[in-house]
């Protein structure tokens, strides 16, 4: 089974289809079969029936509180559909005892992360917080799963941002294909539909259908709680009673069928500005309670591994750039998307019959064991990778106790008994013919901003424009503002090999894997030229293969281990400990030797060639160029654009003298996080880097400074019918004294669209100009840029424009109230602590450490460090750098007084 984060299909195509290419992970009896399993997790029921599940993980002082509710989009009847969804977002709305500006306060002073999903059979809530704050967020669900306000006021503020999302999706070229591939599967059955329903039955809604559901289905006696992170169950349990014991049961309507007939033969086609065709060759397949699903989700890891037949037929034959195969299941059915990204000058009917031939070579003659091992292996290893974070465990607890209704290693034990023959008796049963076939086909115009790959229904209630005022009960207003006790977990040790490698070892007792990160810090000056785009095709083409280790050979080799292993500037590993020196041997060697072989050569060339030809196709790509070249100064490295003919030039000789000058040990930062000493990684790294040596001087990397703030605006014209706004100006730098500080200056100002923001506040909440309005500080060692970003209808963009810079100009004229300040230190110091509630998450903060992006200490004084920034520092800062008047931006959207000359910023 899995999780709702694993199973939506996260298709990463319109950002940047240079396939990163490897190796993944693993299956086999031994240690390589094993699964995350039940370890740690205890459960038990409440007496009104409320399902409780704590799973244990110690690895931060973090805690993700979730409540899946058994009722999802199949449970809607005729007419009222899409109110699933709509009733999560009313639960965000406000309860009897915390109104919606409560829970919104609670999430600015906790710095928590909040979010909620509705699927096919389930709706999901989560907060995540620091450890010492959960019983926060559990007295929040219980009252609102009790007491939900549900106002038809509230409901006619709600509905416009339901169906704005659902407008939104279906902008989206790759929701507009499998939305119209899954309504051709299940024609006229409630598995037709997305999660989104209709949008004629959300506009038609009232306050008391949504009622009508939550009385049905919003009852401890159809949830499952689920408590993970740094916590002990015997508290979980204690936590969970206090909280929820009181909430009587309720009596649940049926459960509906959630089975339908499905179709066979069908096509269908979208048609969007996207610079790619699109194949889905959809099939109808078992669902997660149904015999067969294990087999299933193995398959669709073997369809998209770089060393299975469709592979080679397809994009090595330079076919297609990608295939990708995902189930989208729910308990009952479901289908398997293979997703077929053509490569430019072939043809859909050219790839339709490789793939049918492809597809029916494998059903008559079997899949090769190798691979089936290999499938399994990565299966598995995915699912451990899950559970190597809170939120991860928490997720898939969730999904499998709550939802399926099972233990984790039940799934884990079907997974590691797959044997060949098993895998092809399922194959031959569901994928024999597509029952859809769908088709994406581009317009000429550039896209617009819809990105949504999946047909379920995520939010981000995190960044939400609060309404009315705070309600809250005491104890809860006193314990968000009291500050949290929970501290970093991070206690790096750094050292430096002989050649210049610097390294950071995190140790994580308890752990059977390891991860690493590594950097290999870019030198844009080292990139000729005449060869622009060297430099992205030498560390796509390090995934296939070393001089002494051939791709097939060492993917094999990894996958054995069920590892994963990712080569180039910015490389990657995981995998058991037992493994870590034997897999270091082999990044080691694919950094220092990568061979740089035909057909690998012609195929990255080709398809990285084929994808600079469609940036034209692509607004965001446009917009970034446009605004690029007002903010950089004239020559810089990143104005350089790749071109066909660029690309297309470089030569193997060319790879081999890129990598000795650009790829030096001391340019290279790496990070370790796992059960392994220092020493132990000490000792392994030295062995497998130490002798690489550095050719000539360290090559200069600090970028030239930015040019002064200026005044200038560029348009691109799309079909959309939003404009999407992108301003700027210089700022600071990493190795500014004054970077912390602009870093609480853009938290206050807009980062990550947090709703106490200023510009969220003024633009949002008070005016309702925008759909959306974000900021961000991007910044390298040596020079940074404040960037700010919105939506906006055509006619609300000078308005919004003309705020912006009222709000930067209020930040010079007056320093920020001491409790604003406050919040935003809270923000930073929670995310910096939630993100280390993964392995991943705590290798991604040390490697900032090994680059000298933060100190060492960095992490553990972060509480120290932000308490000597007062109000009156903020206003300095923004006196010294901000510059409200001399702004650039870009405007993407349809025609409008931007790009006629006659608007003013």
């Amino acid at each position: 089974m899995k999780s709702s984060l694993q199973r939506a299909l996260c298709l990463t195509i319109a950002c940047g289809l240079l396939l990163a290419g490897i190796a993944r992970a693993a299956t086999a009896p031994s240690p390589y079969d094993r699964g995350p399993g039940d370890a740690g997790i205890s459960t038990t029921t409440l007496g009104n029936g409320l399902r409780v599940v704590v799973a244990v993980d110690r690895a931060a002082p973090v805690v993700q509180t979730s409540v899946w509710y058994d009722f999802g989009s199949l449970y809607e009847t005729p007419g009222k559909t899409g109110l699933a969804h709509a009733l999560e977002h009313m639960m965000f709305r406000g309860s009897e005892h915390i109104s919606a500006a409560g829970i919104d306060d609670i999430s600015a002073r906790l710095g928590a992360q909040m979010n909620a999903q509705t699927s096919y059979d389930y709706t999901e809530f989560y907060f995540v917080v620091p450890a010492d704050k959960v019983a926060v967020p559990l007295a929040l669900e219980a009252d609102r799963m009790a007491h939900l306000d549900l106002k038809p006021a509230q409901w006619a503020i709600e509905r416009r941002a339901v169906i704005n999302e659902i407008r939104g999706d279906l902008s989206s070229p790759f929701y507009s294909l499998l939305s119209r591939v899954r309504a051709a599967a299940f024609p006229g059955s409630p598995m037709g539909r997305t999660a989104l329903g209709s949008l004629a039955d959300v506009e038609a809604a009232n306050v008391g259908d949504l009622r009508t559901y939550y009385h049905e289905w919003y009852a401890p006696n159809n949830a499952t709680l689920v408590i993970a992170g740094d916590i002990s169950a015997k508290r979980g349990f204690a936590l969970a009673q206090r909280y929820f014991g009181a909430i009587p049961q309720r009596r649940l309507p049926p459960h509906p069928q959630t089975t339908g007939t499905p179709a066979t033969g069908k096509h269908v086609r979208a048609n969007f500005p996207f610079p790619f065709q699109v194949l889905d060759f959809a099939y109808v397949v078992p669902g997660d309670r149904d015999p067969g699903e294990p087999e299933i989700s193995t398959l669709a890891t073997l369809i998209g591994d770089a060393r299975s037949p469709f592979y080679r037929a397809l994009v090595q034959s330079n076919v297609a750039l990608q295939v990708q195969a995902q189930a989208d299941t729910q308990l009952h059915q479901g289908l398997l998307n293979v997703l077929v990204v053509l490569n430019p000058g072939h043809s859909p009917e050219e790839a339709t019959a490789i793939y049918n031939a492809t597809m029916a070579t494998m059903l008559s003659n079997g899949f090769p064991p190798s691979l089936v091992r290999t499938a399994k292996r990565i299966t598995i290893a995915q699912r451990v990778e899950a559970g190597d974070s809170i939120v991860g465990i928490g997720d898939l607890a969730g999904y499998t106790y709550g939802v399926v209704g099972e233990k984790i290693g039940a799934e884990d034990s079907r997974l590691a008994s797959i044997t060949p023959d098993s895998l092809l008796s399922v194959a031959r049963r569901y994928l024999r013919t597509p029952n859809v076939i769908g088709r994406l086909s581009p317009s000429d115009s550039p896209g617009g901003s819809g990105t949504a790959t999946s047909t379920t229904a995520s939010d981000n209630f995190t960044a939400r424009a609060p309404q009315g005022t705070i309600r809250e009960p005491a104890w809860i207003a006193r314990a968000i503002r009291k500050p949290s006790t929970a501290r970093s977990v991070l206690k790096p040790v750094q050292f430096r090999l002989a050649n210049g490698i610097r390294i950071v070892v995190q140790y994580k007792p308890d752990r059977p894997t390891f991860v690493l990160r590594g950097e290999i810090a870019s030198v844009p000056s080292l990139e000729p030229d005449a060869l622009v785009g060297i430099a992205g095709l030498a560390s796509d083409l390090a995934n296939f293969g070393s001089l002494s280790r051939p791709f097939a050979r060492r993917t094999e080799t990894i996958e054995d281990m069920g590892a994963s292993v990712n080569f180039g500037s910015s490389f990657s590993a995981r995998g058991r400990i037992e493994d870590f020196a034997h897999l270091i041997s082999i990044l080691a060697d694919g950094e220092r030797h990568p061979s740089f072989v035909q057909p690998w050569l012609d195929q990255e060339r080709g398809q990285l060639a084929n994808s600079v030809g469609t940036r034209s196709h692509i607004a965001s790509v446009l917009a970034d160029e446009a605004y690029n070249k007002m903010l950089l100064p004239p020559g810089d490295p990143a104005l350089r654009i790749a071109t066909r003919n660029s690309i297309a030039s470089i030569r193997r000789s060319d790879l081999l003298a890129y990598v000795r000058s650009a790829w030096r040990p001391d340019l290279t930062s790496i990070a370790v996080v796992g059960d392994l000493s220092p020493s132990v990684v000490k000792r392994t790294l030295t062995a497998a880097f130490g002798s690489w040596k550095n050719l000539g001087p360290r090559p200069q990397t600090t970028l030239a400074p930015l040019p002064l703030a200026h005044e200038a605006s560029a348009g691109v014209i799309t079909d959309a019918n939003q404009v999407y706004v992108k301003m700027g100006q210089p700022a600071v730098g990493l190795d500014s004294r004054s970077f912390l500080a602009f870093r609480l200056l853009n938290q206050l100002l807009g980062a990550q669209g947090a709703f106490e923001s200023r510009l969220w506040q003024a633009l949002r909440q008070r005016s309702g100009l925008v759909y959306s309005v974000a900021s961000e500080l991007q910044a390298d060692r040596s020079r940074g840029a404040l960037q700010i970003e919105f939506a906006a209808s055509p006619s609300n963009v000078e308005a919004s424009v003309r705020i912006v810079r009222e709000q930067l100009d209020a930040m010079r004229k007056a320093p920020p109230s001491a409790t604003s300040l406050e919040e935003a230190k809270t923000r930073l110091l929670a995310d910096a602590l939630i993100g280390e509630e993964s392995s991943g998450g705590q290798a991604a903060q040390a490697l900032s450490i090994a680059d000298g992006s933060v100190p060492a200490d960095y992490y553990a004084t972060l509480q120290q460090r932000l308490a000597k920034i007062t109000p009156q520092t903020i206003q300095r800062v923004a006196i010294r750098y901000l510059r409200p008047h001399h702004l650039i931006a870009v405007y993407t959207g349809p025609h409008g007084p931007w790009d006629t000359g006659a608007f003013s910023l």
